[in-house]
């Protein structure tokens, strides 16, 4: 099996990217071509139908190992997919003696599956199919149930609520941050101001990467030290406003003067500086290739994400309100922000501590007094 990447014309003359899924002789899998056909046609994202066409790759290739068809499906065939996810052995008739790490995470596999099953409710929604494999693997459960109690949790609490059986249980992870002193040095190696910018512009403003790579010049207000985020993997983080400190805004105009010279015909505040594609605007492989060498350069194991994790986490710390930090970083719902946030870190539980002993102490020696 294999993705294929096809580069098409749109009716204004735009190129875009589109993805396609081709079988062991390189024949196109039609149903699932006519799937990522429909979610490009309900404005699905590039980024989603190319992870989705990536997802339904794997499951085609379990598929043949099991000598099956997308037409056998059946509920103990979704569970072994499930723990075929899991194995780091490609074989199904490997059985490993002692407990190893999973191959993937339980977030991971829960997206996988959750493609799959949408994959099979577009085919039977369009008489394509005629299993009812998405009945099958549903449980309607009662509303209140929810983790997430909106304004108007009363009114809906009695409405059902649909849950797949085959969701794996993520165990709740702590959320990673950058110290200060890893941010300050992971600036310090940075090579020219462009990746100066991007970095402060990802921690002050705790943007996305992709937010930070469609900003324009525009988006920059200099008289209020803020940025206007033009685009976001959500309608929430559209539209939103940051802001990041004086220096920042100052780094920004000394970028303008000193690298959007005459021969740079872009409105991209981040481009490329140098080789044949000089001008043109910063994309995903390029800022890999950056976090790869500056991990390398500077020996801290980091992401792009960390740094809009380190900046909601600071501003938390800081008395920021929950609210306020959902704003500033374009969640959809408040309970996002707060199971991300709202949990102590090491070192603050070991302050909090530290400070109950030294309180118990003194309280024992006025006692003895």
């Amino acid at each position: 099996m294999k993705v294929q990447e096809v580069i098409v014309s749109t009716k204004n003359e735009e190129m875009k990217t589109r993805y396609m899924l081709l079988d062991s002789v390189g024949s196109p899998v039609i149903p699932v071509i006519k799937y990522l056909k429909y979610l490009d046609n309900c404005e699905k994202s590039t980024n989603t139908i190319k992870s989705y066409c990536y997802h339904l790759k794997l499951y085609f290739e379990f598929l043949m190992l099991r000598d099956k068809t997308y037409q056998d499906v059946s509920l103990d065939l979704l569970s072994d997919f499930i723990q075929w996810l899991r194995t780091p052995y490609e074989s199904l008739n490997v059985f490993p003696l002692q407990q190893i790490p999973a191959k993937r995470t339980e977030r991971t596999i829960n997206v996988i599956i959750t493609c799959v099953i949408s994959f099979y409710d577009y085919l039977m929604r369009s008489d394509l199919f005629s299993n009812e494999i998405v009945e099958k693997v549903t449980r309607k459960v009662s509303g209140s149930r929810r983790s997430f109690k909106s304004f108007l949790h009363h009114v809906n609490k009695s409405k059902p609520l649909d849950i797949n059986i085959l969701k794996i249980k993520v165990p709740r992870r702590r959320v990673k941050t950058l110290t200060n002193t890893q941010i300050d040095f992971i600036k310090q190696a940075c090579s020219n101001e462009r990746d100066r910018l991007l970095l402060l512009v990802l921690y002050e403003g705790g943007l996305r990467i992709s937010e930070a790579l469609s900003l324009w010049i525009e988006d920059f207000d200099i008289g209020t030290n803020s940025i206007i985020v033009r685009k976001s993997k959500t309608p929430a983080g559209e539209g939103r406003k940051v802001y990041v400190t004086e220096n920042t805004i100052n780094l920004f105009q000394d970028f303008l003067i000193e690298y959007h010279a005459d021969d740079i015909d872009t409105n991209y505040v981040f481009f490329k500086l140098r080789g044949d594609n000089k001008g043109q605007p910063l994309d995903y492989p390029s800022t890999s290739s950056w976090v790869k060498r500056m991990k390398k350069k500077t020996g801290i194991n980091f992401t792009p994400h960390l740094f809009r994790h380190s900046y909601a986490t600071e501003l938390q710390r800081n008395g920021a309100s929950i609210k306020t930090i959902q704003e500033l970083l374009g969640h959809r719902n408040v309970q996002t922000t707060m199971n991300l946030y709202l949990h102590p870190s090491d070192e603050d539980i070991r302050s909090e501590y530290e400070k109950a002993i030294k309180k118990k102490e003194r309280t024992e020696l006025f006692d003895t007094e």
